[in-house]
């Protein structure tokens, strides 16, 4: 099931996801010594151009590609963004074309072998591949009890639906595809969220979106279960809470 197609689920996307992105450009942008922007980045599985639009901060021309229309078609638009509709193991672009290529929370979705060979394809010789992700770790500031809420509640409601197996990224693994493993970084996003925000966030989810395009729900039936769940996390409609996401960012450089 392509999770994230459908018309509701772009539109979703585009009002709940955090828009972290910023201070992990920040990481990109120290850790690479960028003090100058680079020419050409590319941003792939880029959903609605948050990852796209922070690419601004770092490089002249700025392209996102990903296979949704839907997703696009809400994507934040700058004269200084290029995108297009293409799979992530077939980019539209000519050979040794960009500085940089980043995937923010895609990677689990693609075939990543064919992906590494068409990312060695697309880079300039000794350029960065980075993949980044912002994950959901249930971390309410000063309530334990949604740590626990979290799995053993909406988890067992709402399963995480199949994905890519965890690919390790190791020197081994990536050597043959002429790229090296260099480093990563694990830091966390602190974002804060209403109890109507945090519930839109939730139905962004794939978990959410795969059980309402099976017709096992809608989402007004999800939106009155979160409702009801997350009543004791806040204190009324307008209160926020700090949720800690957990972030990491992984180099990969091509060799040659």
């Amino acid at each position: 099931m392509k999770y994230f197609n459908p018309k509701t689920a772009a539109e979703r996307y585009s009002k709940g996801r955090p828009d972290f992105h910023n201070n992990t450009i920040k990481h990109i942008k120290d850790f690479l010594h960028l003090d100058n922007k680079v020419d050409n980045a590319l941003d792939i599985a880029c959903g609605t151009g948050l990852s796209t639009k922070a690419l601004l901060e770092i490089a002249t021309n700025v392209y996102g590609t990903d296979t949704s229309q839907e997703m696009l078609n809400f994507a934040l638009h700058s004269d200084k963004i290029h995108y297009l509709i293409a799979l992530a193991e077939q980019q539209p672009f000519g050979d040794n074309i960009f500085d940089l290529i980043t995937v923010s929370s895609g990677v689990h979705w693609f075939d990543i072998d064919k992906f590494l060979i068409e990312a060695n394809r697309l880079l300039k010789s000794r350029s960065w591949l980075v993949l980044y992700e912002n994950h959901f770790i249930a971390e309410m500031v000063g309530n334990d009890n949604f740590t626990d809420w979290f799995p053993n509640v909406y988890l067992k409601k709402f399963p995480s639906p199949p994905r890519n197996s965890a690919y390790a990224w190791t020197n081994e693994n990536l050597n043959p595809k002429n790229f090296s493993f260099i480093t990563e970084e694990i830091f966390k996003n602190s974002v804060i969220l209403t109890k109507k925000q945090l519930a839109l966030y939730f139905t962004t989810q794939s978990n959410i979106i795969s059980a309402v395009e099976k017709n096992q729900t809608t989402y007004e039936q999800v939106e009155s279960w979160l409702d009801q769940e997350l009543t004791p996390f806040f204190d009324n409609d307008n209160t926020t809470q700090t949720i800690n996401y957990g972030n990491w960012i992984k180099y990969i450089q091509r060799a040659n």
